[in-house]
């Protein structure tokens, strides 16, 4: 009798979990995953990520109560308008449920990454049938958005629309995009494979970080080890995939990857993408502009000459030839990009680097520096006032 009675227990107790369990599954099927339900979302920022797939929210907590930040920004992917826009693409499932995989490959990675430079994730990604969704650190927008891709942003925002980042801004930001591949190439040992305005994210405070984390591989696999992901292959034919992009984007990615049948890549991938990003920035127009056209991008690359640098500042020029070199063995390593006079010659930047690091200084020192930055705040633009100074 007291088996029986112990069996009719448990099989009471296992009813209750399945019960539990299916409750939960009901309650977020309706309410949507775990952030929608302890964030009020606020007002639509921005988008990110592969193909501007995430939609990016300020919020607040729910719940109120001391939090790490008074708000945070909500990353929000809508499964079902992924769906729609993939069925009149003419694509497949299979395709979608690939891309979904590298939503979650980044998102897992952002967790594991702790770094300044990275983005911080507050809270984990959650998805149901009908959604994703993720809490980071507040944001102001992704690097694509401020060069004026407004793609999956309902409304766009008043401080993106005729947004014009001064190059002072532009250096703050590839200095510090160049310290985190330093973290990432020699600490995390990690190569991103993917940096992208669509992968890069400014702050709320103005700081330049990396996401996009979908691509990326150990810098210690091997040319023959493909168990950390495939080769990419892109199309000799202009190919709009930017609905479900299952490779990096053509634009910013290096020659080797293209070339490449295996998933190797070497740090210096990652180089030449920060080349393509800094040219983007400062000439105001994509260096390869080919619709993920390998041909079109080959053709670009085998052409190059000094006339499409003539936007190029002096101090820069020289670096970003070398970060371009269709040879990786001649382009810098992150590190050696830090010490460019692109950077070193500029003592506006020098100021804002004493900002970024103020916390750590002693009052002496931050004293006589606030004495010279009121004769020097005039030189900074709008921009970099309020978010820095």
């Amino acid at each position: 009798m007291s088996l029986n009675m112990k069996t009719l227990t448990q099989a009471l107790a296992k009813t209750a979990a399945v019960i539990e369990k299916k409750v939960q599954t009901t309650v977020q099927e309706v309410t949507g995953p775990k952030p929608l339900q302890d964030y009020d979302l606020l007002d639509q920022i921005g988008s990110a990520g592969p193909g501007l797939a995430w939609k990016l929210y300020s919020a607040k907590s729910a719940r109120g109560g001391s939090q790490q930040y008074p708000t945070v920004c909500v990353w929000l992917l809508d499964k079902r308008a992924l769906s729609e826009a993939r069925q009149r693409a003419g694509l497949s499932k299979a395709a979608e449920d690939s891309f979904l995989d590298i939503i979650r490959a980044d998102a897992a990675k952002l967790v594991r990454l702790r770094h300044p430079g990275v983005v911080h994730v507050v809270q984990n990604l959650d998805e149901n049938k009908n959604a994703m969704a993720m809490v980071t650190e507040p944001l102001f927008a992704s690097v694509a958005n401020t060069l004026g891709n407004f793609d999956n942003i309902a409304n766009v925002p008043k401080e993106l629309k005729g947004m014009e980042m001064g190059l002072l801004e532009m250096k703050h930001g590839l200095l510090q995009i160049a310290e985190t591949l330093d973290f990432l190439h020699n600490n995390a040992r990690l190569i991103h494979r993917a940096l992208s305005p669509e992968n890069t994210l400014i702050t709320s405070s103005g700081a330049w970080k990396l996401a996009g984390f979908g691509f990326a591989i150990s810098s210690d696999q091997t040319s023959n080890d493909l168990s950390n992901g495939q080769a990419f292959h892109f199309s000799e034919y202009d190919v709009e995939d930017s609905v479900l992009p299952l490779q990096p984007s053509l634009n910013y990615c290096a020659p080797e990857l293209v070339r490449s049948k295996s998933a190797s890549a070497g740090c210096a991938s990652d180089i030449f993408s920060v080349g393509c990003l800094a040219y983007h920035l400062i000439a105001r127009k994509p260096l390869f502009d080919c619709n993920n056209n390998v041909k079109m991008y080959m053709n670009t690359l085998t052409y190059l000459t000094n006339e499409a640098f003539s936007s190029i500042p002096s101090d820069l020029f020289p670096d970003l030839q070398r970060m371009l070199s269709a040879n990786e063995s001649n382009r810098p390593s992150a590190l050696d990009f830090t010490g460019s006079s692109f950077f070193r010659d500029d003592t506006r930047l020098r100021a804002l680097r004493f900002l970024d690091h103020m916390l750590e200084r002693d009052n002496m020192q931050k004293s006589e520096f606030l004495k010279a930055l009121s004769d020097m705040w005039k030189d900074f633009d709008a921009r970099v006032l309020r978010y820095k100074v």
